[in-house]
This record gives structure tokens, C-alpha cells and sequence, in this order.
């Protein structure tokens, strides 16, 4: 069986690509290609018309592997110092640039005296994420960068990865963590078995899958239903109140929600959203 089969696809500058597909389906492959630590049999990948492990992309490029094989005797100061001189960075400003890019992840200044073998998964994570980042890099490679992380470290790495999209990096998330994927994510990709079998435009362009949900009292549900259906939607019921119907635009959502408080009806919540966990199980069923 081949790692990858055929896959083909255009990441555009300053696109934030998720890849989502079942264990084993040739997403941390995919990246690793991407990033020029494999050659592909066949076909060719290029960077912005050059090779990925050529140093001119090489030296604008941030990478947080999945599996973290970081050296554990490092404490985590000078770890972060020699990724920034690696990097590039000015040796002068090293000890000024690692404390802010261990603030910016979370990481307390007392962490990074201790060794790396001392760090919790979380820590790991977070320590990772901040070499990733250091120098701002116009290319970033994500592989779970939530992995093992506590609530808050799942809200920090959302907040860093808008943050490099806010200044223009382009970005390549693997992820089973769907709801942080459509949070980010301009466009994900689904893969199965090395094959590129689904894509879908969450924000950015138009939408081929999306999905609005409204929850009302449960006293108020048949008549949202049948008030939604008049407006030309039709929706999914459920006995907690909760409604779900295909919409085109955000315009579409507003016009739903509109109709339910003209009519009177209290809503509880309101979202649109790609719906991912759905997709997900679909291509499993498939």
C-alpha cells in the first residue's frame, strides 16, 4: 500500500490548509514532503518555485513535528536559544526573544531553567510551538500542535496560529481536533488511505458545506420548524430545541434568525458552522 497515491493540491500564500483524515491516512506524510525531509517517487512539490529544502525556504519556514524528539538534557532557555541562532536570529537579542516567545505560549520563566526531560507533554507542546514560531516564519507546519495540552494550551495555540495568519503566513495544520480546525483553517483537505478524497472552503470563498444551527425552547420547537420551513429551510429537529438546515451565507443564517424574533420565538444559540465531525463520519462510511 503507498503512503500517498496521486495526491495533488495548491496551497495559496497567506492560506491556512487543514488536513484531517483518519490514523494512518498520510497526513503526517503529506507534511513531511511538504517540509523536504522525503522525496516523493513520483511528481514533484516546489515552495513558492523552489525545492522545499532549499535554504531560501528553509530559512522562512517554522515546523512543530508530532512526534517531539527534542534533545531532554537541554534546559528549556538554552534549547529555545539555539533554535533561535539556528534560525538565524541575532545571538545579542537571544535571551530577550526566547523569554517573549516562551511568554507568548504560555510557558512560565521559571520553566525554562529546568531541563526538557522534566517537562510534562503539555509543556513539551508549548516549548515546540515556541521554536516554531520564533522569528515570525512565512511558512508554518503544524502536526497536532494541541496534542496532550490542557484547555488553555488548545485556546493558546488557536490564538498563535490567528496571530500568524494576521500577518500573512501561510500554514499547513494536521489535526484531530475538528472544532479547532474550522476555527482556523481557510480550507481543509480529507485523506484516506494516501488518497485525497474531499476538500472543503470554509471561509474565504464559497462554502461548499455549511451548516446553521439555532437552539430554541423545547415549547417553541415545531413552531421554529415550521417558521424556518416558510422561509424555504429545512431543518433537522431535535427534542432539546435544537434546529439544523443548510445555508449558503451568513447572509442566510441572519435571515433565519431574523424570522424567529420577528416571530417572537427566543433564541438560545446560533452558529454556522462546516460541519466537520459530520464530514468526518461520512468518509469513514464511505
Amino acid at each position: 500500500m503507498r503512503a500517498l497515491d496521486g495526491v495533488s493540491l495548491e496551497v495559496a500564500r497567506g492560506e491556512t490548509l487543514g488536513l484531517i483524515g483518519p490514523n494512518g491516512a498520510g497526513k503526517t506524510t503529506l507534511l513531511t514532503c511538504l517540509l523536504g525531509f522525503l522525496q516523493p517517487d513520483q511528481g514533484s512539490i516546489t515552495v513558492g518555485g523552489l525545492a522545499p529544502d532549499d535554504l531560501a525556504i528553509r530559512s522562512r519556514t517554522g515546523y512543530l513535528p508530532e512526534r517531539l524528539g527534542f534533545d531532554r538534557e537541554l534546559p528549556g532557555r538554552a534549547f529555545l536559544a539555539h533554535h533561535w541562532r539556528l534560525a538565524g536570529g541575532d545571538p545579542r537579542r537571544a535571551s530577550a526573544e526566547v523569554e517573549a516567545a516562551a511568554e507568548r505560549v504560555g510557558l512560565e520563566r521559571e520553566a525554562l531553567k529546568r531541563r526538557l526531560r522534566s517537562y510534562s507533554r503539555g509543556m513539551l507542546q508549548r516549548i515546540g510551538l515556541a521554536q516554531a514560531l520564533l522569528r515570525d516564519p512565512d511558512l508554518l507546519f503544524l502536526d497536532e500542535p494541541a496534542s496532550g495540552t490542557d484547555p488553555r494550551g488548545v485556546a493558546l495555540v488557536r490564538e498563535r496560529i490567528l496571530e500568524a495568519k494576521r500577518r500573512g503566513a501561510t500554514i499547513v495544520l494536521n489535526s484531530h481536533q475538528l472544532p479547532e480546525v474550522e476555527k482556523v483553517c481557510d480550507r481543509i483537505v480529507f485523506l484516506s488511505e494516501g488518497r485525497l478524497t474531499k476538500t472543503e472552503t470554509l471561509r474565504g470563498g464559497t462554502a461548499s458545506r455549511r451548516r446553521g444551527l439555532v437552539r430554541v425552547p423545547a415549547s417553541h420547537l415545531v413552531e421554529a420548524a415550521a417558521l424556518l420551513s416558510t422561509e424555504a429551510f429545512t431543518t433537522d429537529a431535535e427534542p432539546d430545541g435544537t434546529l439544523r438546515f443548510a445555508v449558503a451565507s451568513d447572509e442566510e443564517m441572519a435571515r433565519a434568525v431574523r424570522a424567529l424574533a420577528l416571530a417572537g420565538i427566543p433564541v438560545y444559540e446560533a452558529r454556522v458552522s462546516a460541519e466537520l465531525e459530520e464530514l468526518f463520519a461520512e468518509k469513514r462510511d464511505e
